[in-house]
């Protein structure tokens, strides 16, 4: 994905890249007629970003992820698991609120697995290599119908509530060669399945990534991969400047450190 620049950015979609306009904030207080209020910055710079800002006197009021993440094998295994993640920033200090869920079942009208009980091996150490949004699919069988889905939506409006009630941190499940996880903690959180001989499907956010990836060794299974994004704008009041909406961001964000997938 190329990277956007300060300069081409519109007031509806330049909620991520603020960051890149703090010198604007400075340029007031020159009030130089000779320097831009708004400036180029490099590639380079943009890649090392992070936070969240708005631009035309809006603030970020919620963010939310979602991941949902199905697996339906050929030999009848369902396996099921989904995470919400919610922040709030309406508060001085951001509120996080997480609900994960997992299920395995079977179904015994499916057909046998078509690969005939063969080992196949894929290897998916590269991705960690990856920076930024990775989406994988590597198929070593046959008759599989495999998606990843993602979705960002930026809105105006009142978030509502705060949103899901907070579960436990990690939960898993396992039955016979089939595991499902659904987890967070300061360093990482994520969706995880899979099935023994057969492969594994995640999502994942951490170490600088949004993931998603699909590894199938087996034939016949039907897989889905769901990553929802969604942040809502409001208007700042009256009386919180530019720059005071951002120091505040860019202190609540230091603790929230790097998380990363398994």
């Amino acid at each position: 994905m190329n990277a956007c620049r300060a300069k081409r950015m519109s007031s509806k979609t330049s909620g991520w890249l603020l960051l890149g306009l703090l010198a604007s904030t400075g340029a007031q207080a020159e009030n130089r007629a000779d320097r831009p209020r708004l400036q180029e910055i490099t590639d380079a710079e943009l890649a090392a970003m992070r936070g969240r800002y708005t631009l035309a006197g809006n603030a970020v009021a919620w963010f939310g992820v979602s991941l949902i993440s199905q697996w339906h094998s050929a030999d009848g295994q369902q396996l099921n698991a989904g995470l919400q993640l919610n922040f709030d920033l309406r508060s001085g200090s951001p509120r996080f609120s997480y609900q994960p869920t997992i299920s395995i079942g079977y179904d015994d009208s499916s057909s046998v697995a078509l690969n005939g009980g063969s080992v196949r091996h894929i290897d998916s150490a590269g991705l960690a290599n990856v920076d930024g949004f990775v989406q994988a699919v590597q198929l070593a069988g046959d008759g599989n119908r495999v998606s990843n889905q993602a979705l960002l939506i930026v809105r105006d409006g009142n978030p509502g509530e705060a949103g899901a009630e907070q579960g436990p941190l990690a939960l898993d499940q396992q039955a016979g060669p089939a595991s499902v996880q659904a987890y967070v903690d300061g360093q990482r959180a994520g969706v995880l399945l899979q099935l023994a001989g057969q492969g594994q499907v995640r999502q994942w956010l951490g170490n600088g990534q949004i993931g998603q990836a699909v590894a199938l060794g087996s034939d016949g299974s039907w897989v889905s991969n769901q990553l929802r994004m969604e942040v809502v704008r409001t208007p700042m009041s009256n009386g919180v400047s530019l720059t005071q909406n951002v120091a505040q961001a860019l202190a609540s964000s230091r603790g929230l450190g790097p998380i990363g997938g398994p």
